[in-house]
Formats: C-alpha cells, structure tokens, sequence
C-alpha cells in the first residue's frame, strides 16, 4: 500500500504540508462549484488561506459558517501533532481581522452596560475562536467578568459584575 492511499485512509496520519493543504481547499472549492480566488501562505508554521471572489458572500453568510465549517474540516483532515501551531487559518478578505474588531467593540459597550446597571448581560452564542476574543477583551476591563454559558452551537458568554 503506498503512502498516499495510507493517508488518505487514516487523517491523523495526513501530511500538513502546504502544497497539499492548498490542493485540498482547490477541490473543495471546486466540488463546491463555487467561483473563488485561493491564496495562502505559510508563516511560523500556520497554514493562512484568504478565498476572494464572486462567491465570497456565500462563505460569510449566517456568520461565516460555510467558512468556519470549511476550516474546521481543514484541521481534522491535516491535523498537526499536539505540540505544534494551531494549524491552518482560513479567511476571506480580512473577514477574520473585521469581525475580531467587532468583537472587541461587543465586548466593550457590554461590559459598560453590565457595569451601569450593575445586572449580568449574556451575548449571542459564538464559536470557540469568537468567545475566546471576546473572553481576553473583557479581561482587560475592570469591574467586570465573563463566563461561557450553553453547550455546543448554542454555547455563549455571560458578562457579570465584579
């Protein structure tokens, strides 16, 4: 059996390698019949793929989880060794950077209203990256602290006074 019929039998032993990281999102996209441009690069061991173009609005539709979803399969398929960098990032045109200063704001006038009317607030629920950023703002902020609330898809943050 060659090496490539192992992989592909077996994810955890697939290479991450960015040649094959980047074929892999080209026919996905093309399964996909979806019109993208793929570009990416490797720095410090991530794997950053931005996808731009006249379908670009179906992968940031309904919060980005058609993209979201597409970088999760990413990093089940070419999963890296524990001890290694989170693996592959996927993002379409500063998407990703936008929706982290959204966040950022939310978080921000939140806590402000949790603090003038001294009542905790609970948020939309987020995926794990989108709570994370959100977590680390509110840190920052004095007189206030949060806690992740549900479970699953429907897992959100709550914001209380300190």
């Amino acid at each position: 059996m060659t090496e490539e019929v192992k992989s592909r039998q077996n994810p955890e032993k697939r290479e991450r390698s960015f040649p094959l990281v980047m074929e892999f999102c080209r026919d996905m996209i093309q399964g996909l019949h979806m019109d993208l441009i793929l570009n990416g690069k490797e720095e410090s061991g991530i794997i950053h793929v931005n996808l731009s173009g006249p379908d670009r609005s179906f992968l940031l539709s309904n919060n980005a989880s058609l993209l979201n979803s597409m970088e999760f399969l990413l990093n089940k398929i070419f999963r890296a060794p524990k001890d290694e960098s989170p693996g592959i990032l996927l993002d379409s045109d500063k998407y990703r950077q936008h929706r982290e200063a959204e966040l950022v704001l939310l978080a921000q006038m939140a806590s402000q209203k949790v603090i003038s009317l001294r009542k905790p607030l609970s948020l939309q629920p987020m995926t794990p990256r989108e709570r994370r950023i959100v977590h680390l703002a509110l840190a920052d902020i004095d007189g206030v602290r949060s806690q992740s609330d549900g479970d699953g898809d429907h897992r959100s943050i709550t914001i209380y006074p300190s």
